[in-house]
């Protein structure tokens, strides 16, 4: 159908400038010599980690144990589960997935001691192996070792057990993202890790503890990752990108360019109270506002504003010619994982035609 048919609020994804988006981060990885493992928080979808993994990834990262249920459903095989779970609920969750796809590779993060034992009595019994991956502080201040004899005596707690394996490393500094200027974020990104692969080099190599993988970085950062020991990147956002993530700027200016707004939501005008004042039909259920408003897109003389759950405000500027009742319009989400999270489907357009959609298998699944 057209775009025009499409009933609103819809979510909608650009597919010109989402297969620019795939080939461009590819291509970025490739040429630092390191491994692509997207984190499909940003889409939920299998189909789109089977794109991802079709043009070079190596694996996918989740956020979530529900969302590895979701794309080991989807035929997803190589997932590597970036968030610490802990109580024995989520601890048999996990083996009985690794028991129910037994092709399937799943890397769970722990990031302390009390982790390791219960799933390795949970592994034993099951007669399956864990591979565990341990987070480092990172200067984020969440989840994390510190960096020094914890990290050694954990890959040492976990190498004693044999149905544990020791996976590697995560480090990612997910609070750099977003820092605004090319040349600060990737100085704050390198110096934030230096003092992980400092270690590696000084204490973990020479006693041959030193990690196979080292996974991290993210959209705003991957650039950083050059030369100082990583070896596979996390970046999700580049898939769809946002507004938030346009105005950190890249090394060529102000504006990050080099990938492509794809991820839209389509709306329409639902009253027009005054002049300068219009509504939409897509508030803060539709347009998450935790990254700042939505922008409309190619409208430098509107601005937008939740007006409620289900309503948003368009402002327009002097001399702007007022928006009819029943116009449609286009939004640039600020952030698109939580933009998308609001929506149960996600609409493929080329021009001005929908030519597919997909259901948002993990949407909700922070479980």
């Amino acid at each position: 159908m057209k775009l025009s048919e499409l009933d609103t609020p819809a979510l909608i994804a650009d597919l010109d400038l989402l297969e620019q988006n795939l080939a461009a981060m590819q291509m970025h990885a490739d040429a630092l010599g390191l491994r692509l493992r997207p984190h499909t928080k940003a889409h939920k979808i299998p189909a789109l980690a089977r794109m991802q993994l079709e043009h070079g990834a190596a694996g996918i990262c989740v956020a979530k144990l529900g969302e590895a249920e979701v794309m080991a459903r989807g035929g997803i095989e190589d997932i590597l589960i970036t968030t610490p779970i802990a109580g024995d609920i989520k601890y048999r969750r996990l083996i009985q997935l690794i028991r129910d796809y037994p092709q399937c590779r799943f890397t769970q993060v722990i990031d302390n001691p009390a982790q390791v034992s219960p799933l390795a009595t949970l592994a034993t019994a099951a007669k399956v192996e864990v591979a565990l991956m341990i987070e480092v502080e990172s200067g984020q201040a969440r989840c994390g070792v510190a960096v020094g004899d914890a990290l050694k005596e954990l890959i040492v707690q976990i190498n004693a057990v044999p149905a544990l394996r020791f996976a590697g490393i995560q480090a990612y500094s997910g609070h750099l993202q977003h820092i605004k200027g090319f040349a600060e974020r990737t100085r704050a990104a390198r110096d934030a890790v230096a003092p992980l692969f400092d270690y590696i080099e000084r204490e973990l190599k020479p006693l041959g503890l030193a990690p196979t993988v080292v996974s991290g970085a993210g959209t705003g950062t991957f650039a950083a990752c050059e030369g100082l020991g990583f070896t596979e990147i996390q970046a999700g956002s580049y898939l769809f990108m946002d507004s938030s993530y346009r105005q950190i700027g890249d090394e060529r200016g102000d504006s990050f360019e080099t990938f492509h707004t794809a991820l839209k939501v389509w709306t329409t005008v639902i009253s027009t109270p005054t002049p300068n004042r219009a509504v939409v039909d897509a508030g803060s259920k539709c347009l998450s506002t935790d990254m700042g408003p939505a922008q409309p897109e190619g409208r430098s003389d509107l601005s937008y504003r939740s007006g409620g759950d289900e309503h948003g405000i368009l402002t327009l500027s002097d001399g702007c010619a007022p928006l009819a009742l029943g116009e449609q319009l286009m939004m640039i989400p600020s952030h698109c994982d939580t933009t998308l999270n609001n929506f149960s489907t996600l609409y493929g357009v080329r021009g001005d035609e929908v030519v597919c959609s997909w259901i948002i298998e993990g949407r909700g699944r922070s479980d």
